[in-house]
């Protein structure tokens, strides 16, 4: 399985207060990775997986998981 490397910054993580984490599975999730198939690569709950997507959604100002990704990386999250 394939390994996506996360270079996180503290400029990277002051973007809305999004943690680590949240930074991580957006990142999968550009990917085109499905939250169960995030959760199987983080060794998580599909629903863990789901409430740092959440988080993000509500941090970043948006109303669905693809436009929390578009601006992540618009941002230069990843």
């Amino acid at each position: 399985m394939e390994h996506l490397d996360l270079e996180l910054n503290a400029e990277n993580l002051s973007y809305k207060g999004l943690t680590s984490r949240e930074v991580e599975v957006l990142k999968w999730s550009a990917e085109g990775k499905t939250a169960a198939e995030v959760a199987m690569i983080l060794d998580l709950k599909s629903r863990t997986v789901n409430f740092h997507i959440g988080s993000a959604i509500r941090k970043i100002g948006v109303n669905n998981k693809t436009s929390a990704v578009v601006q992540a990386a618009l941002q230069g999250l990843f």
